[in-house]
């Protein structure tokens, strides 16, 4: 009897079937529970015919869970069938008058025979898939500590004091650690930096280089009652939310990278989240919908920066492609994304009958971003540093009481690679010499 192997995707699912040729193929969750073959409220029980309306169906539901099963011919008769059968949450359905209804189950179950399966399969052997972005906050934390207890200046400091410097040795490991973590992740979180911003800088730059100074000034201060800064009529000198976003999206050469500084943490709420938005692009073009992600790389979007003193405004699509097209592929990597929802204007700059098709797509692209396995979290603490991708990454914060501070830097992403690979070098050369 063949058999079948399930494999459970947070949007879709993988089955194996058990033929010759082997083959497997992928089935959205929305199409598995749209075509429930059952006769509870899914088929009509004499005529067999599709009685549930795919308006129904979130296009966002999972399964329960899965197991492989079996089943009988349609007449009953006839050996046993392998299967696989799919545990659902109930969903609202309508009944006989058109009203939505939830029916009286605690699970919908939909057991789906193999080989109707592998007839109707629409992605046989797919193969350009892509996995969820990066969201485990430990792949991107270094705790500066741990370099300092192996590698201080002075071997008779006290590794837990403020701004204790390492040796030539550890300070570059130190920043080949950073480099690694900014390269494979776009965001690096640096636990017990220290209480000194300008010390801090240069961590990432070499000395003769500068940060970018922007209307804001050199550097923000990001708290309440903001007075260091120039034009701090914005969201960041506040206590409110500020979701998910990239910086100066307005500019036309928008900061590299930034970094933000812990002074002091807030009484309760202001953790920072990030997602990769490569990672969540790619996931968006080929696991949830093509239509969208064109639209989001090609349709011009307005940002508007109105401050009472300050105003700046570019059109730009969300997400920008690069001009060179990968030769084996034959498709364009994403260059930078410029993502904010406060600087975003008025879009009216799309047809009448092409608009909703515009804002669906922004939110698919919206729920993607605020699910917890796309989002790197962070809770930082005083001393605690967290450094990223201004063209790759997004950055947010949820809304606090109490006072707040972070310190906030930009740099330009040149100076930022020139010094950080020189450190990736040496550290090869160390542990080249360590082997050895």
């Amino acid at each position: 009897m063949a058999a079948a192997q399930i494999e459970l995707k947070p949007d879709w699912a993988r089955i194996s079937f058990d033929f010759t040729p082997a083959t497997y193929a992928d089935f959205h969750y929305f199409w598995l529970r749209h075509n429930c073959p059952c006769l509870n409220g899914c088929r009509h029980t004499t005529t067999k015919e599709r009685m549930i309306d795919a308006s129904v169906i979130p296009l966002d539901i999972r399964p329960l869970r899965a197991v492989v099963a079996t089943t009988v011919s349609e007449d009953g008769e006839g050996d046993e069938q392998p299967a696989v059968a799919f545990f659902w949450a109930p969903i609202a359905t309508k009944d006989d008058s058109g009203n939505l209804a939830v029916l009286d189950d605690k699970e919908h179950v939909s057991v789906f025979p193999i080989q109707w399966l592998r007839e109707n399969a629409y992605a046989v052997n797919r193969t350009q898939s892509h996995e969820l972005p990066p969201h485990d906050t430990n792949l991107v934390t270094i705790n500066y500590l741990d370099f300092v207890a192996k590698y201080p200046a002075n071997a008779n400091k006290n590794p837990a004091s403020e701004n204790v410097k390492l040796d030539e040795q550890g300070s570059v490991l130190y920043k080949a650690a950073v480099f690694d973590n900014l390269k494979n992740y776009g965001v690096a979180v640096i636990r017990n930096r220290g209480s000194d911003t300008e010390d801090i800088i240069y961590d990432f730059i070499d000395s003769t280089a500068d940060v970018i100074s922007t209307h804001f000034g050199r550097i923000e201060h990001l708290h309440t009652g903001n007075v260091e800064n120039a034009n701090n009529d914005q969201l960041g000198y506040t206590n409110s939310a500020v979701r998910l976003h990239t910086d100066l999206c307005y500019a036309e050469s928008a900061p590299g990278f930034q970094f933000l500084h812990c002074i002091r943490p807030a009484d309760q709420g202001g953790e920072n989240y990030f997602v990769h938005v490569e990672s969540a692009a790619n996931y968006l073009k080929t696991e949830v919908s093509l239509r969208a992600y064109e639209l989001l790389t090609t349709v011009p979007v307005k940002f508007d920066r109105k401050q009472k003193h300050f105003k700046a405004q570019l059109v730009n699509p969300i997400l920008r492609l690069s001009d060179e097209i990968n030769t084996e592929t034959g498709e364009r990597k994403l260059a930078q994304v410029r993502y904010s929802y406060f600087t975003q204007a008025a879009q009216n700059n799309v047809p009448f009958a092409e608009l909703r098709e515009w804002y669906e797509a922004q939110q698919v692209w919206d729920k993607l971003l605020y699910r917890d396995d796309f989002q790197i979290k962070a809770d930082l603490q005083a001393g605690d540093v967290v450094i990223y991708d201004n063209f790759k990454i997004l950055h947010a914060r949820n809304g606090f009481t109490g006072p707040r501070h972070m310190a906030g830097v930009y740099f330009e992403a040149s100076d930022l690679w020139h010094h950080l690979s020189q450190a990736k070098e040496q550290s090869l050369e160390i542990q080249s010499n360590q082997r050895d």
